[in-house]
C-alpha cells in the first residue's frame, strides 16, 4: 500500500467536499494552506448563504406546503437548517485547527510501501462507499423525474439542507482512512516485534553461535526493540493528538445524522398512513428513494467507521497476544529483552484510546450504544406524535358524532 497516494486521493476527495483547504504535498509529505482551497471554501460560503436565505422567503410553495401538511416536520426542517449554519462555520474552523494534529499523524507513518494491495483498495472503498451509495440513489430519482431539473428555489432550499451534512462527513472520512493507515502501521509493528522477538528466541534456544556473535545479536535486538517502542509510543501519542481535534466535528456529524434519521422515520410514517393519497405513482417512488437514501447513506457511513474500529482493536489484540506468548516463555527471552516486550505491551493497553472530552470511550461497543439510543429515542418521538395526531383525529370524530 502506498500511503501517499491514499493521503493524496483522501485530500483531492476532501478539497471537492469543500472540507479541507490545505493541499497534501507528496515530497515534504505535509498538508499546506492553497489559494484554490481557500478560494473553493469562499466561493461554496457565498453560494450557501443564498441557499440560506431561500429558506425565509415568505412566497416558497415548498416550504408553505411544508408547513400546512406537518407544522413538526418544519420545525425539523428549521432545526436542521440552523445546525446546517453552525457547522459549516464549525467545519472551517475545524479544518485549519486538526491540520497540525493530522501532519504529526502522517510523519508516523510510513511514506511508501510496496505497490498496490489489498489494502489500499480497502482504503479508497472506506473512503468513496458513501459516495457511491448515494450516487446511485441520485441516478434513480433522477430518472424517475426524467433528467429534469427541480425548480432552482426548491433545489436551493434542498441544498442548504445537504451541503453542510456533505462537508462535515469529510471529518468522517478523514478518521476512516488515518485509523485505516494506522491499523497497517501497527501491523508492520507487530511483524517487526516478532522477528526480532523469534531471533532471540532463536538464539537462546539453539545456543550455536559464537560468544560475540550472540552478544551483538542482543544487542541488536535491543537497540530494534527500543526504537519500536519509541516510534510506537509516538504513533498512539499522534492518533490520539488527531482524534481530539475533530472530536467535536464528529459530534456534530452524530447529532445532525440523528436529526436526519428523525425526519425520516417521520416523514415515512405519516406517509405510509396518509400523505401517500397526495402523491402520484411516480412521485411516490421519487419519495422512497428519497427517503431510503437518507437511513442508506448514514448506514454506510457508520458501518465503514465500525469496520475501522473492529479492525484497528483486533489488530491491537493481535499484537498483545503475540508478545504474551513469547513473555510465557520465561527462560526463552534474555534479561534484556524480556523488560522491553513487557514495556511494549504497555504501550498497547494503554494507547490508541480515544474518549470524547475524555468522558466517553470511542470504540464500537460504545458507538453501536449511542447508535441504539438515538434510534430509540427517534422510535419514541415518532410514536408519541403520531399517537398523539390519532388521538386528536379520534376526538374530532367523537364529536362529530355526538352533534
Amino acid at each position: 500500500m502506498d500511503t501517499s497516494r491514499v493521503l493524496r486521493v483522501t485530500n483531492v476527495v476532501l478539497l471537492l467536499t469543500a472540507y479541507q483547504m490545505h493541499w497534501f504535498e507528496k515530497k515534504s509529505q505535509r498538508f499546506r494552506l492553497s489559494l484554490p482551497g481557500v478560494v473553493n471554501i469562499f466561493v461554496l460560503g457565498v453560494f450557501y448563504a443564498g441557499c440560506f436565505s431561500q429558506h425565509f422567503d415568505s412566497k416558497s410553495s415548498l416550504l408553505i406546503v411544508l408547513k400546512n401538511v406537518s407544522p413538526f416536520m418544519f420545525v425539523l426542517t428549521r432545526t436542521q437548517l440552523f445546525l446546517g449554519a453552525k457547522v459549516f462555520a464549525y467545519s472551517v474552523y475545524s479544518s485549519v485547527k486538526s491540520v497540525g494534529a493530522l501532519n504529526s499523524l502522517v510523519e508516523s507513518l510510513p511514506t511508501r510501501n510496496s505497490g498496490f494491495r489489498k489494502d489500499e483498495v480497502i482504503a479508497y472503498i472506506l473512503l468513496g462507499s458513501t459516495f457511491g451509495t448515494l450516487f446511485c440513489f441520485v441516478l434513480y430519482i433522477s430518472y424517475e423525474m426524467k433528467f429534469e431539473l427541480p425548480p432552482l428555489e426548491d433545489a436551493m432550499i434542498g441544498l442548504a439542507l445537504f451541503l453542510p451534512h456533505l462537508i462535515l462527513s469529510g471529518s468522517l472520512r478523514l478518521y476512516i482512512v488515518l485509523a485505516w493507515l494506522t491499523r497497517g502501521q501497527l501491523k508492520q509493528f507487530k511483524n517487526n516485534a516478532e522477528e526480532e522477538l523469534s531471533d532471540n528466541l532463536i538464539k537462546e534456544e539453539d545456543n550455536v553461535a559464537s560468544t560475540s556473535f550472540t552478544i551483538s545479536t542482543k544487542s541488536s535486538s535491543v537497540a530494534n526493540l527500543d526504537n519500536l517502542k519509541r516510534k510506537l509510543e509516538i504513533l498512539g501519542a499522534n492518533f490520539r493528538f488527531f482524534f481530539q481535534s475533530i472530536q467535536h466535528s464528529l459530534i456534530f456529524l452524530f447529532a445532525m445524522n440523528g436529526n436526519c434519521l428523525l425526519g425520516g422515520i417521520y416523514s415515512y410514517t405519516y406517509y405510509w398512513n396518509t400523505w401517500h393519497v397526495i402523491f402520484e405513482d411516480r412521485k411516490r417512488r421519487i419519495f422512497y428513494a428519497a427517503n431510503a437514501s437518507i437511513y442508506a447513506c448514514i448506514a454506510s457511513d457508520y458501518i465503514c467507521l465500525m469496520l475501522v474500529l473492529f479492525m484497528m482493536e483486533k489488530e491491537r489484540m493481535n499484537f498483545i497476544k503475540c508478545l504474551d506468548f513469547f513473555l510465557a516463555k520465561r527462560n526463552a527471552l534474555s534479561k534484556r529483552v524480556r523488560p522491553l516486550a513487557k514495556d511494549i505491551t504497555k504501550v498497547l493497553k494503554r494507547s490508541f484510546y480515544s474518549k470524547f472530552d475524555s468522558i466517553i470511550p470511542f470504540n464500537i461497543s460504545y458507538l453501536s450504544l449511542m447508535v441504539f439510543v438515538q434510534l430509540l429515542i427517534i422510535i419514541l418521538v415518532v410514536m408519541f406524535h403520531y399517537l398523539n395526531d390519532e388521538i386528536l383525529l379520534l376526538k374530532e370524530e367523537l364529536n362529530s358524532k355526538d352533534n
